[in-house]
């Protein structure tokens, strides 16, 4: 279990090169506030990688919002990220830290994994690597790119709007 998630880790923290690497199809980033990822805040629960899923957005104050999010799995936790969206470049940016069960860190002391910004609108926010969509107001999907060994994967991740 352990070799499986570090292999995760791994995969998740290669990531942010492999998608640099690769071109996007999206507009170039756009200038906007944090404001803009504002619908994001609140409490999500959905499924993916097999398990199950928590994603919570404080609103934004002083130009961020921060997040967590917490992955289990038979209910066992597997991972947690610790997240900020900010604005640089002229976008709207995300940067994650992840964190065993154990709260040991996954990234050096001051790493994290950063989705550079594509665009902002009012149903999307899209970042070199996710890109993450309002359906309603009540559900969002999320599509990460991730590369394992040579190969780079889209996982989808659908998540319900739930109360705190």
């Amino acid at each position: 279990m352990i070799k499986a998630m570090k292999a995760f880790g791994l995969s998740l923290a290669l990531l942010a090169g492999a998608c640099a690497a690769q071109a996007q199809t999206a507009p170039a980033a756009q200038a906007h506030g944090i404001e803009a990822a504002a619908w994001l805040a609140g409490r999500w629960v959905g499924t993916g990688f097999g398990g199950e899923m928590e994603e919570t957005w404080a609103p934004p104050i002083g130009g961020q919002m921060i997040g967590h999010f917490r992955y289990w799995r038979a209910g066992e936790p597997q991972f947690y990220e610790i997240m900020m969206m900010d604005v640089a470049d002229g976008g709207v940016r995300m940067r994650v830290k992840h964190f065993n069960p154990d709260f040991v860190g996954w990234e050096e002391k001051d790493g994290w994994v950063t989705f550079e910004p594509v665009s902002v609108g009012p149903d999307a926010l899209v970042f070199n690597g996710l890109i993450i969509r309002r359906e309603s107001a009540h559900r969002i999907v999320m599509t990460l790119r991730l590369r394992r060994g040579d190969v780079v994967e889209e996982e989808t991740l659908r998540f319900e709007r739930a109360p705190l």
